[in-house]
């Protein structure tokens, strides 16, 4: 990664700056006031929205200037533009806000919310934009939010980072973000608070309350399937019952129309069928006569025949008297012996009577004396008849009734076919249609009705198959968890195992390759005698010939970029590696990884270790931003001399300040033109208060 340029606008006390940053070492030289953090911040903000911590005022970014001079409804813009190259490719990042004054009051003003947009130009094939939270996700590929600290430094952090007295947790963070072992510690995390989760704890299925509720889901949607269907079918059942009811309107106003006729047309029918009707009832009645006086009319001589047979038959003894038998049964049920003198047991008689119902010409005897008697009594009753010709008066009535009623019935089909000629009368007139009119009018109501509860109900149907649906699904699921549960917990502790694993062999590699960089770069490019040792815990022990190095504030500083350039060495080489190891093991390579941006970084050295610091600071990363006081210049003398590409440039305050030192000489016989530079210099107007941005000469 190499900074390439700075823009902005109405950020703090710049009310425009652009700043060209290509070379290896770019110089911004100012006293506190004119603006240095504001820089160092510009870079911050402008890629991750951030500020360093301990920035005075985080939330007053815009220019007063700037707020000041807009007139109220007007606004203006807060913008910082980062531009940058990154393997094969310049990016450029644009983050800004608006401000619009609200009210005449000094205090009312609106900001909106920053927005973020990143341009990426391939030397090869096509540019992209990203915007909002890609943007944010593409720069934080490219250096990680957690790393931006270690490569934008403040003064007072420097030193402080990597310092064996630092806060116990920042080496370990710092590795842990380079590669990307915060997320199996926030998996960890997940996983051990899911396998605590209530939902996660074994439970017993309900069968039959899941069977209830796959009954009542079925139940419900079988009947809203049924009223859905049925509204479905409606329309056109009502379209058609409404037709029937128009041709029925329609037939009902023809009818009343021609009422009169039809009312004689159908008095006219009504007479036909009763006609009818009354010459059906009189052939009826013949019928019945005919049944009545059948017997009486030809059964006489029947009679007569059968009386002579049966006298006859009584004269030759071929029917014999009723009375043998009744002789017998006495005698059978009074003698107390046989005709022998041997006396009748009771089984003796009961056998005798047995025998006796037994015997045919008794029986046939009987029954022909009865059929005799019958025959006799009857012909008798006939010829004592007192009007023997009753029978045939009664029939011929009857068939004088059907004469006449059958002469009646042509007489009205006569008549009828008379008035149908004289009146012709559509078919369907000889009946009054009001009936089937007030039946289609009925039913159309009804059609109505029915389709008005079905849609009112409607909602409530599907609501209720939904509910059913749902209260079914989730027992269902809840079933299906309960059936998982236990799997699912051997599976997450063996994930939680797998996990922890990687960690620590991750971390274990990390920590090897970050101490093994440090001390490669204290040999090669401090050119100190330092051992450090990074513990299991990342706590860092530095010794120097066998002996602990005290924590004084040029010490930590050697220790805190030797890790700054371990961090910038293994960021790629983590991302160009396949394998872990194979990183690990790659060589230091002088100026190699991503710049640095420092705020007063000779603060924390003394005389001596500052002027060397400066020289090797070339061999640590290959680009640098140096921003420091006015009383720094002496410093510089390594980078002015030494072969990296230098640009420089004075912050001048413009302001009501009237400080006795107010300007710098630049340069001495070796580098710069020793010329006298003012870097406070009074404002012309209060509303005139600002900082330029003036380049130095190399």
């Amino acid at each position: 990664m190499r900074l390439q340029r700075l823009r902005v606008r109405n950020w703090r006390s710049f009310p425009a700056a652009d700043l060209d940053l290509d070379k290896d070492v770019t110089v911004i030289i100012g006293q506190n006031g004119a603006g240095k953090t504001a820089l160092l911040n510009a870079f911050v903000w402008g890629l991750y929205g951030e500020m360093t911590r301990g920035f005075p005022r985080p939330d007053d970014l815009c220019n007063h200037q700037a707020k000041l001079a807009l007139r109220e409804h007007e606004s203006t813009s807060v913008e910082v533009v980062v531009t940058f190259l990154h393997r094969e490719c310049t990016y450029q990042a644009r983050r800004s806000f608006s401000i619009e004054r609200t009210g005449p009051d000094i205090e009312s003003f609106k900001e909106s919310e920053s927005s973020f947009v990143l341009n990426v130009y391939p030397n090869v094939g096509h540019a992209h934009t990203y915007s909002g939270r890609d943007a944010d996700r593409e720069v934080r590929a490219i250096l990680p939010l957690g790393l931006n600290p270690y490569f934008f430094f403040p003064a007072e952090n420097i030193g402080t980072a990597a310092a064996p007295d630092r806060d116990a947790t920042s080496v370990k963070d710092a590795v842990e973000i380079l590669i990307g072992l915060k997320r199996y510690e926030i998996a960890l995390t997940t996983i051990r608070q899911a396998l605590k989760h209530q939902k996660l704890k074994e439970r017993q299925t309900d069968d039959l309350k899941l069977s209830k509720a796959r009954e009542a889901a079925k139940s419900a949607r079988a009947e809203h399937e049924r009223a859905t269907a049925r509204l479905n079918q409606l329309p056109e059942t009502i379209r058609a019952v409404k037709r029937a009811l128009d041709e029925a309107e329609a037939q009902f106003k023809r009818y009343d129309g021609a009422r009169e006729l039809i009312t004689q047309r159908n008095r006219l029918q009504r007479d036909h069928d009763k006609a009818q009707a009354d010459a059906n009832d009189a052939v009826e009645r013949r019928h019945r006569i005919l049944d009545e006086e059948c017997f009486n009319l030809f059964g006489i001589k029947v009679l007569e025949s059968a009386r002579t047979v049966l006298d006859r038959a009584k004269a030759d003894h071929k029917i014999p008297p009723k009375v043998s038998a009744g002789l017998l049964d006495e005698l059978i049920d009074s003698a107390d012996s046989c005709i022998c003198g041997t006396p009748i047991s009771v089984s003796e008689r009961d056998t005798l009577q047995a025998l006796r119902l037994t015997v045919v010409e008794d029986t046939l005897a009987e029954a022909a004396s009865n059929i005799r008697a019958r025959v006799i009594n009857e012909h008798e009753r006939l010829l004592g008849r007192t009007h023997p010709e009753k029978p045939y008066k009664r029939l011929q009535a009857a068939q004088t009734a059907i004469h006449e009623a059958h002469a009646r019935r042509k007489t009205l089909d006569d008549e009828i076919k008379e008035f149908d000629e004289n009146n012709p009368l559509p078919e369907w007139t000889v009946s009054d249609p009001s009936a089937a009119w007030r039946k289609y009018q009925r039913r159309y109501a009804e059609l109505k009705d029915e389709q008005k509860t079905l849609e009112a109900s409607r909602d409530k149907l599907l609501k209720r198959r939904r509910d059913a649906d749902s209260k079914y699904n989730q027992l269902t699921r809840q079933q299906d968890s309960s059936d998982k549960i236990a799997q699912a917990r051997g599976q997450l502790q063996s994930l939680e195992n797998t996990i922890e694993n990687l960690h620590n062999l991750f971390s274990s590699h990390a920590r090897e390759d970050t101490q093994r960089l440090m001390n490669s770069i204290v040999r090669d490019v401090f050119f100190r005698s330092y051992t450090i040792q990074l513990t299991d815990n990342f706590d860092l022990d530095v010794s120097q010939d066998g002996l602990d190095v005290g924590a004084s504030s040029s010490e930590s500083a050697w220790v805190t970029f030797a890790f700054v350039g371990a961090l910038a060495h293994l960021i790629d080489q983590y991302g160009e590696f396949q394998n872990m190891a194979e990183a690990g093991e790659s060589d230091i390579k002088a100026g190699y990884g991503y710049p640095l941006v420092l705020d007063a970084p000779f603060s924390p050295f003394g005389e001596d270790y500052a002027s060397q610091f400066a020289e090797r600071l070339p061999r640590l990363v290959p680009q640098s931003v140096l921003i420091i006081r006015e009383d720094q210049i002496r410093h510089l003398d390594p980078i002015m001399t030494g072969e990296a590409s230098v640009a420089a440039y004075l912050l001048c305050l413009h302001g009501p300040r009237k400080d006795v030192k107010q300007t710098i000489t630049w340069g001495n016989d070796s580098w710069g033109d020793r010329s006298i530079r003012p870097y406070v210099q009074p404002a012309e107007d209060p509303s005139k208060v600002r900082t330029e941005i003036l380049t130095l000469p190399i």
